[in-house]
Order: C-alpha cells, then sequence, then structure tokens
C-alpha cells in the first residue's frame, strides 16, 4: 500500500480508504473483511452517524486497532435528498459528535466533516448559525482533532461549496467527488486544496455505485451513459451510442479503471466500498503507478470531461 499526505493535517494515509456507508449489517462478513483491509495496509476509513449501524459495526470491529484513522459526519439537512431543507444547529452538531464517538467507542473522532454541503446559502448558515462553532469547540475540548466538509455532488455539480469553503481556512479536510464521468473537481477545486494546505478524500469513484448505473460493471457504465444522454448531457450519437465505446479500457474492468482514473489525481485518498476479502483484492490491483497511460486518461478526458451534472 502507498500513503499520500492529508493536506496539512500532518496524516499519511493510505491512498485506497474504506468507504464505510454500506455492507456494516452482517458483523459475521464486515469484521473479518476489515481486518483484511488493515491487514492490506488501509489505515483510513469513512463513515457517518447517517450510515445504519456503519459507527456501532467500526466500534466493534476497530477494538485494539487504534491507529486506524477514522473519519465521521455530521448532516445538517432533513435528509441527504438535493432539495432537503437545513435543519442544523451546533447543538445537534454537538450531540451528533458525542454520540459517533460513543458508537465508534472512542475518546476522540480523528476527522468530523459537516456532510453534504450542497448550495452555498446553506454553507454561509452552517458557518454563521452555531454548526461551525460548535466544531470548533469539539477540537478545542479533545473531541475531535481535524474538521473538514463534504459536498452533495448530485446538487453541485461544479463544486460552488468547495470553492468558498477551501479558501476560508475553516477546514482541514474536504471529501468530493471524482469519477471519470464528473471530472469537474479535477481543475475547480483540487489545485484549490493543493494551494490551501487541505486534505482531499475522494468518494464516488464509481460514481452512485449502484448495480443498475455505477462504474461497477460494462453494462451499469453503459446505463449511466445512456442517462447522461437522456439528460442532455452527452450527445446521442457515436461512440457514446456504440456497443465498444468502453473497449479502450481493457484490460482493465470497468471498477478497477474507475479506481486508476481517481488515484492518477493528485488528491490525498480513493474512498471504495469493500464488503467482501474478494472486492479488496479486486481493488488492490489499482494501487499501481503511474495507475492509467497517458492515452486511456485522455481518452476519458475527451469523451466526458464536459459533463457538470452527476446522474444516478
Amino acid at each position: 500500500m502507498l500513503y499520500r499526505s492529508l493536506g496539512r493535517t500532518g496524516l499519511e494515509i493510505s491512498e485506497l480508504a474504506l468507504g464505510a456507508a454500506r455492507g456494516t449489517e452482517d458483523r459475521a462478513q464486515f469484521i473479518p473483511t476489515l481486518h483484511a483491509i488493515i491487514h492490506a495496509g488501509i489505515n483510513f476509513v469513512d463513515t457517518a452517524e447517517g450510515y445504519g449501524d456503519s459507527e456501532e459495526a467500526l466500534g466493534e470491529a476497530l477494538v485494539g486497532h487504534d491507529d486506524v484513522i477514522v473519519e465521521t459526519k455530521h448532516c445538517p439537512y432533513e435528509s441527504y435528498a438535493v432539495g432537503a431543507k437545513f435543519v442544523g444547529t451546533g447543538e445537534k452538531l454537538t450531540a451528533a459528535a458525542e454520540q459517533s464517538l460513543r458508537r465508534l467507542r472512542r475518546d476522540r473522532l480523528d476527522i468530523l466533516l459537516g456532510h453534504g454541503l450542497r448550495t452555498v446559502e446553506s454553507l454561509d448558515r452552517f458557518m454563521n448559525d452555531g454548526c461551525y462553532d460548535a466544531m470548533v469547540k469539539l477540537r478545542e475540548q479533545g473531541k475531535v482533532r481535524f474538521l473538514g466538509i463534504s459536498e452533495l455532488s448530485e446538487g453541485d455539480g461544479t463544486h460552488e461549496v468547495l470553492k468558498k469553503a477551501v479558501p476560508s481556512g475553516a477546514f482541514d479536510v474536504v471529501m468530493l467527488t471524482i469519477n471519470f464521468l464528473l471530472q469537474t473537481a479535477i481543475d475547480a477545486v483540487v489545485p484549490l486544496c493543493r494551494e490551501h494546505g487541505v486534505g482531499t478524500v475522494v468518494m464516488m469513484p464509481l460514481n452512485q455505485a449502484s448495480r443498475e448505473s455505477g462504474l461497477v460493471s460494462l453494462p451499469a457504465a453503459t446505463e449511466c451513459v445512456r442517462r447522461h444522454i437522456a439528460e442532455g448531457n452527452l450527445p446521442a450519437e457515436p461512440p457514446y451510442t456504440e456497443a465498444e465505446l468502453f473497449d479502450f479500457l481493457k484490460p482493465y474492468s470497468i471498477p478497477e479503471a474507475g479506481l486508476r482514473f481517481v488515484l492518477k489525481q493528485d488528491v490525498s485518498a480513493c474512498c471504495v466500498g469493500m464488503r467482501t476479502v474478494e472486492r479488496l483484492e479486486e481493488n488492490l490491483k489499482a494501487v499501481a503507478p503511474p495507475y492509467m497511460d497517458e492515452a486511456r486518461y485522455a481518452r476519458l478526458i475527451e469523451l466526458f470531461g464536459r459533463i457538470q451534472q452527476q446522474v444516478r
């Protein structure tokens, strides 16, 4: 496993990280899988209060593994829906962090993020209505090491929230979306983070990793392209309508190509789900610099670089 700096935090984190949003319900499978992930050298795990029993499962599985860096998140909205109402308060954030500490069985959260900020207006409310002050107080109390923010790329495909948040100096870490079907952050956010010493954890490297339209298989990736055509994000013409559209990526599978595309970027880590040891082993194939040759990489930029909207 290779490691990269997480911005100005001083932390060195594995370039492949575990996204623990799903697959934690079956502890008999999850715990040995997580231990295999740690044995492979992965030392960074992302979770959130809203990910079902994820924090509780991690709390159980990470006993004796205090060296694993855990990032968790608090969502100040009614739901993860794009148009959900902002309901964040400092009191709710503090209570959520305390609950996360209990579920994770830790005395301190390594990284706490405001989760899924999707408009500049709600970012301003987060910063000025008590939420951010509550994060700072938790840090001062020693309950949180580093502060961060994540976006909701389905509602902010051009990353207006992060473009305002990163230069503010308020956040040590951001979680942002990059995949080969949503490339906008490569130029809009990543250089800004590098300039300001902000760590970059990439989420959704396989888009929304659904079986129907995620970058998890050739049929699913083809369906996602079809949906982009239907939304007007891509033209309804060759090569987008051809069955051979992704042939140039061979011998890589679609998910391996997706991970390699992200790992080629100047980011701190690529966060991906790994429900089984078999999936871990497949993902580890992507950890091989230079990750992707220039011809394949340039072709992905040419084909999909104009997309500015994420679709499921």
